[in-house]
């Protein structure tokens, strides 16, 4: 497991500053009564062990708790069934059962690959870890850093992020709900993106992205912290592989009209 939590640790450290700003929110977190603890689902598979042929699926995930048992119970399903969509996993089924059903689907395609392939010594892994890097009484960010390996030169680690609006019944909140102008947003984006990746305001887009992308996008990932919103961008998603993923964050001020700070503090 240490092998694979260090695949991320550099995104472990981008995203260290959003979970320290949570912490002035406690007395907030106290008086709505919730908070979250971590879960794990673990299994593995093994067709060779001493030649290293071996799967593992392993997820952790949190279980919210808190005086409002209707709240509770609607952030949590909406939570597992990110959960079950970020492994692959059929949302129709509960939720250990949905776990277990993907995990076995993995350690499936994992056989069939040693099988075709059985002179190298594969060892495949899907990992999520879990973590709250901002709750109040109005708000709740889940964070998922995820590690894929399934041979090739190199695993692919991931982050996923959602915030739930904890006044409508744990409603997932898109970016329509955070931002105002999804349009006028975007050259503060744009700035914050290249200043990420060390370069000048009028340095060229195409040095950090795709050579096709002429403007930068809105990525699928973004949610709320204490400081501000998060645009998160992973690999592949508007550049290749070696430019990484990118965490971009827009303070209250930045933002300005183009976000209701008061609507989620």
């Amino acid at each position: 497991m240490q092998k694979v939590f260090s695949c991320v640790g550099m995104i472990a450290i981008v995203l260290m500053l959003w979970t320290s700003c949570g912490t002035k929110d406690q007395a907030s977190q106290k008086k709505n009564g919730l908070s979250a603890e971590s879960s794990l689902f673990s299994k593995r598979d093994c067709v060779d062990e001493a030649k290293g042929a071996c799967a593992g699926f392993i997820v952790s995930y949190p279980i919210f708790s808190g005086h409002d048992s209707v709240l509770v119970k609607a952030l949590n399903q909406s939570v597992q069934e990110f959960i079950v969509s970020a492994v692959g996993g059929n949302g129709q089924l509960p939720f250990a059962v949905a776990l277990d059903s993907a995990s076995q689907q993995f350690f499936e395609m994992f056989r069939a690959d040693v099988k075709e392939r059985p002179e190298m010594a594969l060892e495949y892994t899907t990992e999520l870890k879990d973590t709250i890097p901002f709750l109040n009484s109005r708000v709740a960010t889940v964070q998922m850093d995820g590690y894929s390996y399934t041979g090739g030169a190199h695993g692919n680690p991931f982050t996923m992020l959602v915030s739930y609006d904890l006044t409508k019944e744990a409603k997932p909140l898109e970016i329509t709900d955070l931002i105002s102008d999804t349009t006028a947003v975007k050259p503060a984006l744009e700035k914050a993106y290249k200043l990420s990746k060390g370069l000048q305001e009028t340095d060229p887009l195409s040095e950090v992205v795709y050579a096709e992308i002429k403007q930068i996008p809105l990525p699928a990932q973004i949610a709320i912290v204490a400081n501000g919103v998060v645009f998160f961008y992973n690999a592949y998603e508007i550049a290749p592989y070696a430019v990484g993923s990118s965490a971009v964050l827009l303070t209250w001020e930045q933002l300005g009209p183009l976000a209701d700070k008061n609507k989620w503090l």
